[in-house]
């Protein structure tokens, strides 16, 4: 597929095996926490199953919460667009991988938003607004990253070509 940037400004290990740009790390990160609403609960099931302690169990609940909802699921898109992200991919799949930056900005955006805005409407400081600030500097920061870093740019920029439709035999 060809570039729409400049392939050199890379090293070869940033690439694939279909020669796509490979997404950073910090980009896998930024996807699972802005998913964490959605994610969480997967996590706790599997915990549940797992054999982890109750107490355990009870603090990974204590960090979910309905706000969270929101921003999820702009980013699970996203999500599903990372990890299926293949030359045999759908179209739908590849109209959603090039929104991506945007998707990730516009759920960070909403993520820093809504609590804020929850906590404020409540007009009093709780225990929980330690961990909203905390969260909100985290949201912050991946905002920063989604939208100035030019790797991230690159990558949503790059996907692998499809693949030849396959002839059947008969």
């Amino acid at each position: 597929m060809p570039h729409s940037y400049n392939p050199q400004s890379y090293s070869a290990s940033n690439y694939d095996d279909e020669m796509c740009l490979k997404p950073p790390l910090l980009l896998w990160l930024a996807v699972l926490f802005l998913c964490r609403a959605i994610m969480l609960p997967i996590v706790i099931g599997i915990g549940h199953v797992a054999g982890v302690s109750a107490d355990a169990m009870s603090q990974l609940r204590d960090f979910w919460s309905a706000d969270q909802l929101v921003p999820a699921v702009i980013a699970i898109p996203v999500l599903c667009a990372l990890c299926w992200r293949s030359g045999s991919a759908p179209q739908f799949l590849r109209s959603i991988w090039s929104r991506g930056r945007v998707l990730l900005a516009l759920s960070a955006a909403v993520d820093l938003a809504l609590p804020i805005v929850s906590q404020l409407a409540q007009r009093q400081i709780t225990d929980q607004f330690i961990v909203t600030l905390f969260a909100s500097g985290i949201d912050v920061y991946f905002l920063a990253y989604i939208l100035a870093a030019r790797r991230v740019r690159d990558t949503f920029l790059d996907f692998p070509a499809p693949l030849p439709p396959t002839k059947s035999a008969g």
